[in-house]
């Protein structure tokens, strides 16, 4: 099994997610897989399905799922976000992030795609004056 982020990179990265979420209706999610079972893309949207990533109010979740073992990273949007951003969005986050992971700097290239994601969230999706419910866990999920 490869350790992907160390716990102290682990607690950066939710804080991260926290710090993004605190401005936006929106959630983001990250999981971590031990290895593809179909393909990256098939797999990452059984595991939006399994975190009820579209269960947000607005569909305005993310998920960034990553298979470290075999080099794979998927950033699924639900609907009300990805049509707000479209497809290059998501390419420009992936590529932020690949230049991080290309220095082994895991977590910084983590919480660059979640800055990055939750800057988005915030301009489409502010939280505004009512209270900002989080409807998904800020934890990172694991398949290893």
């Amino acid at each position: 099994m490869i350790k992907f982020l160390s716990s102290e990179e682990e607690k950066r990265v939710i804080d991260c997610i926290k710090e993004a979420e605190a401005a936006t209706t929106g959630e983001i999610r990250v999981h971590l897989q031990g290895k593809v079972q179909k393909t990256a893309w098939e797999d990452a949207l059984k595991v939006f399905d399994h975190l009820k990533m579209a269960d947000t109010q607005d569909r305005n979740g993310v998920l960034i799922f990553i298979v470290p073992k075999d080099h794979q990273l998927v950033i699924i949007g639900d609907k009300g976000i990805h049509d707000r951003v479209m497809n290059h969005f998501w390419v420009g986050v992936r590529d932020e992030m690949l230049q991080h992971f290309r220095n082994k700097d895991f977590a910084g290239g983590l919480c660059a795609g979640v800055k990055l994601i939750g800057a988005k969230l915030h301009k489409h999706f502010p939280c505004g004056d009512a209270d900002n419910g989080n409807e998904l866990p800020d934890d990172i999920s694991y398949d290893m």
